[in-house]
């Protein structure tokens, strides 16, 4: 578990397959919590304001990108646990947007400028080490202002233009989580009839362990982690 940084960058994708076994719960911080005076990191995988290092994101979004393949419109969770007792306040992320370029596609202007209409944020339960379908704790649904989505920097390839972004909002009803137990976040942007996807950034190391999946796929663990904070405020 990490502690504080606050804000940075985000995207583009790979998704392995594990097993079906546990491959072991974020570990929680392990110190008591201070008072609310001062801000509190349940969890911090943000990646650095200068770290461009890893620029791989776990896609998560719905929309009209594909019509009539609704099933296919994935998803990404990943998972945190505290020491003691929490209440939730805020929740920052990275994620960007990606233009996809190669043979057969048509040329690309350079990295998307395009912006989600919502932001869908759910709290779910686990269920022996992933989330738990249906157990959806609080959810919470902002449009990108809300959301305070704000530019970090452009990354231009061979294989895609992208564009990153960082995110943060105070939740209008904290999160209450219990000591020790495990949960998971979902972020998920809808983009509408947009052309560029929208993907959750890898994060800094936690416990190597999030999920993905898509209407057909279901929930699959994945060995990475994703770039996110929760705080006391």
């Amino acid at each position: 578990m990490r502690r504080c940084g606050l804000l940075s960058a985000l995207l583009t994708v790979t998704v392995a397959a594990c097993g079906t076994a546990d491959t072991g719960m974020t570990q929680p911080t392990q110190s008591d919590i201070p008072p609310s005076s001062v801000v509190f990191f349940v969890h911090n995988t943000l990646n650095d304001p200068d770290n461009r290092s890893s620029l791989d994101v776990s896609r998560s979004w719905l929309g009209d990108y594909l019509p009539g393949f609704t099933s296919l419109r994935p998803w990404a969770y990943d998972d945190f646990a505290s020491a003691a007792v929490a209440t939730i306040r805020a929740v920052s992320w990275q994620g960007g947007y990606c233009l996809q370029k190669g043979p057969g596609l048509p040329p690309r202007d350079g990295p998307p400028r395009t912006v989600a209409k919502t932001f869908e944020l759910w709290f779910v339960r686990d269920a022996n080490g992933r989330p738990q379908e249906g157990a959806i704790l609080q959810q919470l649904t902002l449009t990108s202002a809300e959301a305070h989505e704000q530019f970090a920097f452009d990354s231009v390839r061979n294989d895609a233009d992208c564009a990153y972004y960082d995110y943060t909002v105070v939740l209008p009803r904290p999160f209450s989580a219990m000591a020790g137990t495990r949960y998971w976040l979902r972020i998920r942007a809808d983009i509408g009839g947009a052309l560029a996807p929208w993907g959750w950034r890898v994060g800094q190391q936690d416990n190597g362990v999030s999920a993905s999946g898509t209407g057909n796929s279901g929930n699959i663990i994945v060995a990475r982690d994703l770039a996110f904070s929760l705080s006391s405020q």
